[in-house]
Parts: C-alpha cells; sequence; structure tokens
C-alpha cells in the first residue's frame, strides 16, 4: 500500500513539473534545431526588413543551442496584419519574434479598429537602435520646406491609412493647417521612394537616419531628395536644418498629442513576443539579443553599412513604452482624431 502511494505521488509531481514552463537551463535544449522567424509587417527592402536581417546574420550564435533565425515578411494594412499575427494566431513558444513599426505602439489604445493586440502586453526583448525619422521631398516637386505646403498642395505616398507614413502629413495638415494629400496603398519605403524619384508624388514620411546614411546618402547629399521634417526626440544631423514636427506645437496639449503619437519612435527598431511565451524564453532571448546587438562581429558590420547602433535591453525597453504611452485618455482621444482619414 505505502509503495502504491509513492508511485501515485511520483507520478503526480512528474505531471506537475510537465505542466509549468519550461525552466531556463531547458531553453536551449528546446530551441536547437528549432528556427526562429523575425516577422516583420512590411515589404522586403524597407527600414524594418533592412534591420530584420542585419540582426538575423548574427543572432544565431549568440543563442545556446544555435536555432536558425529567419525573417519573415508579412506586409499588410500598415503593419496590423503582422502584429496581429504575432499576437494572436502564431504559436506562443518564443519562436515567433514581432519586429514592428512605430506606428504599431499607440492603436490599440486609440481603439483603431483591426489592431487586435495590446503593446503594454507585449514582451519585449530589445531594441537595436534610437533613430530619428523625416519626411522627404523629391527635387522634381520643387518642395524645399514643409513651409511650402502652407501655399501650394504636397501629395504624399504612404503604404495604410494607419501608420506612421500617412500619420506624420495627416497631422500636420489637421492640427496646423498645411495643405496636404496623402496616397495610400504603396507596398512599403522601396515603392514609394520610387514613387517619389519618378515625380509620381511629391514626397514621402518615414525616411529613417539609418536609411538616409545608407542607401539614400548620395540622393540627400546631391540634393535629389530634400528632408523637409524630423520626427522623434531630438534631430539628426543627415537631415540638415528641417525643422521637427514638435517646433510646430503651439501649446502643452499639442505637444502631448504629438508626443504620444510619436514620441516612442526612438524605440526604433525593438523586439516583442506575445505575452504567453514562458518567462525563461523570453529571458533566453533577451540575453542572446543583448550578446548579439553587442558583439565585434555586428558592430564591426554596422560601422561598415553605416548603421546606428544605440541599444536597448529588453527591460529597459518595456519601460521606456510604458513611460511614453502613460498619457490621459482626453489626449488619446483628440491624438485619434488628429490622425483619422
Amino acid at each position: 500500500m505505502f509503495m502504491w502511494i509513492r508511485v501515485l505521488s511520483l507520478v503526480a509531481v512528474m505531471a506537475l513539473v510537465a505542466d509549468q514552463p519550461a525552466r531556463a537551463q531547458d531553453a536551449p535544449s528546446f530551441y536547437k534545431g528549432k528556427t526562429i522567424n523575425i516577422v516583420v509587417g512590411f515589404a522586403p527592402g524597407g527600414g524594418s526588413d533592412l534591420w530584420a536581417r542585419f540582426l538575423a546574420r548574427h543572432y544565431s550564435k549568440h543563442l545556446p543551442g544555435e536555432p536558425s533565425v529567419i525573417v519573415q515578411n508579412m506586409p499588410g494594412a500598415g503593419g496590423f496584419a503582422a502584429a496581429n499575427y504575432v499576437y494572436s494566431a502564431a504559436a506562443k513558444d518564443g519562436t515567433n519574434l514581432l519586429l514592428p513599426s512605430t506606428s504599431a505602439f499607440t492603436p490599440p489604445m486609440m481603439g483603431i479598429a483591426n489592431a487586435r493586440w495590446d503593446t503594454l502586453k507585449l514582451q519585449w526583448i530589445g531594441n537595436m537602435t534610437q533613430d530619428t525619422s523625416s519626411c522627404v521631398a523629391s527635387a522634381k516637386s520643387g518642395v524645399k520646406s514643409i513651409a511650402d505646403a502652407k501655399d501650394r498642395e504636397v501629395v504624399f505616398g504612404s503604404d495604410g491609412v494607419d501608420e506612421s507614413a500617412s500619420h506624420h502629413p495627416r497631422i500636420m495638415a489637421k492640427m496646423f493647417g498645411f495643405k496636404i494629400k496623402v496616397i495610400s496603398g504603396y507596398k512599403g519605403t522601396g515603392p514609394a521612394m520610387l514613387a517619389v524619384d519618378q515625380g509620381e508624388i511629391d514626397a514621402r514620411c518615414s525616411m529613417w537616419a539609418s536609411l538616409a546614411l545608407t542607401s539614400r546618402r548620395d540622393d540627400i547629399a546631391t540634393g535629389k531628395i530634400v528632408p523637409i521634417m524630423q520626427v522623434g526626440a531630438k534631430p539628426h544631423q543627415v537631415f540638415g536644418k528641417a525643422p521637427m514636427m514638435r517646433d510646430f506645437a503651439r501649446n502643452d496639449e499639442e505637444r502631448q498629442i504629438i508626443d504620444f503619437l510619436f514620441g516612442t519612435i526612438d524605440i526604433s527598431r525593438p523586439l516583442a513576443v506575445a505575452p504567453e511565451v514562458p518567462a525563461d524564453r523570453v529571458a533566453y532571448l533577451r540575453e542572446g539579443f543583448w550578446k548579439a546587438i553587442n558583439s565585434a562581429e555586428l558592430k564591426a558590420e554596422a560601422a561598415k553599412a553605416q548603421f546606428d547602433i544605440t541599444p536597448m535591453t529588453g527591460e529597459l525597453t518595456q519601460d521606456a513604452m510604458r513611460k511614453a504611452l502613460a498619457v490621459s485618455q482626453p489626449v488619446i482621444d483628440k491624438a485619434k482624431l488628429m490622425i483619422a482619414e
């Protein structure tokens, strides 16, 4: 009888252990032979895709068990499709990471249709860089400054209605009265910038400093494209004297709205996993990310490509996101009106 009690107790303990999330020391065993997907909500060739592939080339070797790391492009709805997929449909075992655009942080708080994730419940793995974004115009357009849109209509191109390339010009029109038209439907930065080059549209927002320093450096240096407004917490020298959007704010409320919508731009290339991913795997991914982003090999490639690496740990990224999005409901409501189509 005593033996049967011991056997049953052992079975109960084993069942309890099996039902718990894998312990930290088990994470390498879980990931060995697996593939980690970095899910990007935009087509190949844009800023998000470039950064995801840049990290993917180094991430695996800094993860015990060395799982493969690949980029999965999932364009659609201005990045919403990818965010919804990782948050809801993808496996919650730590094999699917989201690299969202900065325009994905606030929509759930504003009740934007189709934003079916909670930014503050995502578990942040880390942030690769603290970048600055700009709106740029084609030299063919004759636009030299955002101030030109006070006297003439300037046509901007964007991916979708609920992403930063739409939000930046739309808020300038609604809040400050600039004459701006936004045409949506371009499949990422590459096609939109091609339309700028060909004179199909006048301008495009969401031109990151990291892109301006690399594939678009000569275009800016020669004046083929002209930076006309910067968005973020601080200006970047590559965009010259282009004014900051925040500089146009006339009162505290306008500054609060702009900071809520775009204050997280400095959290430029973060990675996240779904809320349900076990804590030990989050810790494993965070540790591997931090080792990779600070590795000599990655820094050497970054220097050659002129990528500015200013990383944040997962914990710091989580805290920064929470602080940036801690605003009053009236500010959130007014921000939603400002970016509405």
